[in-house]
């Protein structure tokens, strides 16, 4: 390509560089769309949602190791420094219990594209895959 044809030909160039920006945009959107991108998109927020469950759990040990430091030695610590750290166990379990929540959610969202949008043969191997910690009780899959 020379400078003369990029002068001639300036709006083709610019057309054919939008056009394949916007090509490539509507491939990236019809990939999302289809199942296996929504069913990454749901494994993503899964896993971002079981993290953070590790973490409130883990913030939650740490804090109950801390009340359980200072009720043993009750005596020489301000009691309002003790109520703050119940507090913050307090605190601690019903944000871990909003975190499991969210990752029984996001396990359902999980499952009802695999339920929806695969055929009934692959899902036993598409929940273990993907659902390694689903429990065979036996119940049937309701929302």
């Amino acid at each position: 390509m020379t400078l003369s044809f990029l002068q001639q030909h300036w709006a083709l160039v610019s057309a054919s560089i939008v056009g394949a920006a916007v090509l490539i945009f509507a491939g990236w959107r019809a990939w999302l769309d289809s199942p296996r991108g929504r069913l990454r998109v749901a494994r993503r927020r899964l896993r971002a949602r079981s993290l953070e469950a590790q973490r409130q759990r883990k913030t939650l040990n740490r804090l109950s190791t801390r009340l359980d430091g200072l009720e043993a030695k009750a005596d020489s610590v301000k009691p309002r420094h003790l109520r703050e750290a119940a507090e913050a166990v307090q605190d601690a379990e019903a944000l871990l219990k909003i975190a499991a929540d969210q990752v029984l959610i996001a396990e359902n969202h999980v499952r009802k594209i695999i339920v929806e949008e695969f055929p009934p043969k692959r899902h036993e191997r598409m929940r273990s895959k993907y659902l390694p910690g689903e429990r065979g009780d036996g119940k049937p899959f309701t929302f």
